[in-house]
């Protein structure tokens, strides 16, 4: 039980006071929010967080019944709060299923990763050092820094673009709409 020098303590911010209030109603709060929500650990989540609440706002707490009152409503308000937050994630899944079972994504999809297999099999096909160029470019490194890492000078990492854009322009002249994306990944 608290008494009123016990609830006076907790209000100044002691620990021990705190302690008394938690194991007088954390049992009975725990097993109020697993009827809420069904679940044990959730429910543990909750009523520990009501209780760091109820620690920052010991200020604005007025009386022991007042306690009472903040913990259960707030475990009520977290659980109901769960609901709302599931009801929102279960609305995005289902837009996120029909979405990717739509066959225009699919074949999108399937469209995108053929034409990046196709790209990236013809720079396998390109001579080592331009291959290694045309690699470090499409992911991301400017000339200097293919220049350092291949000890390289810029000029000749640019011949190499050069000679892979040209190299892969007659090999991919079927599919010129991988231009403009090779050309993209593999700046000048």
């Amino acid at each position: 039980m608290i008494t009123p020098e016990d609830f006076d303590l907790f209000r100044n911010g002691d620990r021990k006071a705190f302690k008394i209030i938690f194991e007088t109603f954390y049992k009975s709060l725990h097993i109020f929010a697993v009827k809420y929500v069904n679940d044990r650990d959730l429910a543990e989540d909750m009523v520990q967080e009501v209780f760091v609440k109820l620690w920052e706002k010991r200020k604005t707490i007025v009386d022991v019944l007042t306690i009472k009152a903040f913990l259960y409503m707030s475990v009520k308000n977290k659980a109901l709060n769960f609901f709302r937050h599931q009801k929102v994630i279960d609305t995005h899944r289902k837009e996120m299923l029909n979405d990717k079972s739509n066959e225009f994504f699919f074949k999108n999809h399937l469209i995108e990763e053929e034409t990046y297999r196709l790209l990236f099999q013809a720079v396998e096909s390109l001579p080592e050092q331009t291959r290694k160029v045309c690699k470090l470019s499409i992911n991301g490194a400017q000339n200097a820094q293919i220049a350092e890492e291949l000890n390289l000078s810029t000029s000749t990492v640019k011949y190499h673009k050069t000679q892979a854009l040209n190299i892969l322009k007659k090999r991919l002249e079927k599919q010129l709409f991988l231009l403009p994306m090779l050309v993209q990944l593999i700046e000048l």
